[in-house]
Order: structure tokens, then C-alpha cells, then sequence
């Protein structure tokens, strides 16, 4: 019996060192398991030079819908460059704050054990609500420096504690490039080390040109380079809060005339700013959208699933959003007709289609 139980322990102890063999180098992996939590796993790069002999800069991406390959992949050829272990949490997400937390400690603890990191080179970087995250991260654990990516510091604001380096970067398209830009605009007017970016897009992670600036940046290789104080910038922010502030206030109907009239604008050289609330009035119909779903303000809730769908008719999750609102109204014909439609563009989330084709009966 103790033969026994001491090749079983043996067995354990050889099977949870094999799980913590260092993963392939030169290559990104989807999906690494943290060692001893299957719930927790999250994308790598290891350079082709890697070696535990040496220590090497750590960046963590928190990407809003827990895609942590999506930033990894764009990072990985400027990690290769410069020599940066490139991590990207699958669990972390927009959502309760919990979350996240959880994910960013279980890698706390999994990431020094597992792999070769230089303590004084910890750098976050998050996309929308994840750079929320990583930004009040960096307060918290003294990191080094963050890419912020599409969104600025939260209600609390820029802290007073020591500055650590900023990357901010939004593409000119985001609805939120103003607020990103009035941060890195404060944060160099405060003596930050910042640097101000901008790319040809949305609400989106940066392009892989941008990522190799950010990992130049973060390693001293570029200065700080705070944007100007433009009047121009500050007209475009002020027009944009016009427009997001008069459909806020309207009616359902005015809303669809508003959305409407910004679509046309769009279309037009000239349109940014209308891009920038199209982006916006589609991403509040889909946030919004759920709360109100969930306090069971039905009625409400199908008129800002009809608002997504006007902006982007494209967009599978916005008739899955328009199938639950009008199934929660009792409207099946409607509900099915809008879920055969988000089907047909490729929503891929079948827990919630089956959920959805169990409540319609079929």
C-alpha cells in the first residue's frame, strides 16, 4: 500500500511539472492553462530568444471580451523585437469587477512562477474597459507603465501618486478618441511621461504598427510626445457631446431620425465626429440595451435594440438583442424573424440561441 501510494505521489508531482514546462517560444498560443486552475488560461508570446537564464519585460493585455489571443497576435511582432513576454487574459472582461480582479491575481501568481520576468519592468495594456482596468491596476501594484488602448482613467481620474509611463492611443474614429486625448493632453500638462497615438479606425486594439511604437516607448527607445492643445480637437469634442447628449434626450422617434441624419453624414469626407456617435449610439444600445432586459423594462429595451440595428444592420449581436427584447414582449413571430437574422449574419453564441429557441417554443 505505501509502494503504491508513493508512486501515485510521484506520478502527481511529475504530471504538475510537466504542466509547468515553459511553452513553445517564437510562436502565440491561444491558450495557456494556469497551473492548477483549468477555469483560468490566457494567450502567450515567449520570444524565440527566451530563456529562463535571463529576466525579460512582461506586458499583460485585458482584452474587454476576454479574446486574450487578439492582442497577443497584434503585439507579437514587436515582442519579438524587443524582447517582451506578451501575455492576454482569456477570463478577464467587461462586466462585475470581480472578475477581472480574480483573473489579474491568478496571473499575478502564476506568471513569476512560470516564467524568467524582470521585476522592474511590468507593463499592462487593455483595449476599452480594459484599460480602465489596467491603468487602476497600475496604481495598485506599482506597474511600470500602461498602453492605454480606446478609454481613460475611470471616475476617479488621473491619480496624484507617482506618474507611471502612458501610452495612450484611440482610433480617430472611437467614440471615445476625445476623452483619451483630453487625458494624454492633461497628462503631459502634469509632466507624465506620455505618448499620444492615433490610428485609421474604431473602437478596436491598435494596429501592430502602433504596438511596435508602444513597446519602443515602454522601453525608452521613444520620448514622451503629448498631444497639442488644439482648438480644432476641442470643437470636434464639443460636437460630439452635442450629438450624444440630443439623442440621449429624444424620443424613440427623434432617435431614429437623429441616427439617421448622422448616417449620412458619416458618408461625407468630413464625417468623423458623426462616425464617432454612430460608434457610440451603437455600443449604448447594446449596453443599455441589457440592463434594461434585466429590469425587465421590455418595451424600453426593444426600442435601443431597434436603435443598434439602425446604426449596424450588419451586426449579428444586434438582432440577437432585438430577438430577446421582443421574445421578452411575447412577440415570438418578431423574436424568431430577428434571430433567424442575427443566425444568418453569424452569431456564434449557441448557449444563448438554444436558450432563446427553448423560450420560443422552437
Amino acid at each position: 500500500m505505501g509502494l503504491g501510494i508513493s508512486v501515485w505521489a510521484g506520478l502527481v508531482l511529475a504530471a504538475a511539472a510537466f504542466a509547468a514546462e515553459t511553452p513553445p517560444v517564437g510562436q502565440v498560443i491561444e491558450r495557456v492553462s494556469v497551473v492548477g486552475n483549468d477555469r483560468h488560461s490566457y494567450a502567450l508570446y515567449l520570444p524565440s530568444q527566451y530563456t529562463p537564464e535571463r529576466k525579460w519585460p512582461l506586458l499583460v493585455c485585458l482584452d474587454p471580451g476576454g479574446r486574450g489571443k487578439l492582442p497577443v497576435e497584434r503585439f507579437a511582432a514587436a515582442a519579438e523585437k524587443y524582447g517582451f513576454i506578451v501575455v492576454g487574459s482569456n477570463n478577464s472582461r467587461n462586466g462585475p469587477m470581480s472578475v477581472s480582479a480574480e483573473a489579474i491575481m491568478v496571473l499575478g501568481e502564476e506568471l513569476p512562477r512560470r516564467y524568467s520576468i524582470d521585476e522592474t519592468r511590468r507593463f499592462a495594456c487593455g483595449l476599452s474597459g480594459g484599460s480602465r482596468v489596467a491603468l487602476s491596476w497600475a496604481q495598485a501594484a506599482g506597474l511600470n507603465g500602461v498602453i492605454a488602448n480606446a478609454a481613460a482613467f475611470g471616475p476617479s481620474g488621473i491619480p496624484k501618486q507617482k506618474p507611471f509611463s502612458i501610452y495612450a492611443v484611440a482610433g480617430v474614429d472611437d467614440f471615445n478618441y476625445h476623452e483619451v486625448y483630453a487625458m494624454a493632453l492633461d497628462l503631459g500638462q502634469r509632466g507624465w511621461p506620455v505618448r499620444f497615438a492615433e490610428f485609421d479606425g474604431g473602437h478596436e486594439w491598435l494596429p501592430a504598427a502602433r504596438a511596435d511604437e508602444a513597446l519602443q516607448f515602454l522601453s525608452g527607445q521613444v520620448g514622451p510626445q503629448a498631444p497639442p492643445d488644439s482648438k480644432e480637437e476641442r470643437k470636434a469634442a464639443d460636437r460630439f457631446a452635442r450629438m450624444t447628449a440630443e439623442l440621449a434626450n429624444g424620443d424613440e422617434g427623434s432617435q431614429k431620425s437623429i441616427v439617421g441624419s448622422w448616417k449620412k453624414q458619416a458618408e461625407k469626407p468630413d464625417g468623423r465626429v458623426a462616425r464617432q456617435a454612430l460608434a457610440w449610439a451603437f455600443i449604448r444600445s447594446m449596453e443599455e440595451g441589457r440592463q434594461l432586459l434585466a429590469s425587465h423594462k421590455y418595451l424600453e429595451a426593444a426600442a435601443m435594440a431597434d436603435i443598434g440595428v439602425l446604426v449596424r444592420p450588419e451586426a449579428p449581436n444586434a438582432w440577437m438583442a432585438v430577438a430577446e427584447a421582443q421574445a421578452a414582449l411575447g412577440d415570438k413571430k418578431k423574436a424568431r424573424l430577428a434571430l433567424g437574422k442575427a443566425e444568418e449574419l453569424g452569431f456564434r453564441d449557441q448557449e444563448r440561441v438554444a436558450a432563446l429557441r427553448e423560450r420560443l417554443g422552437r
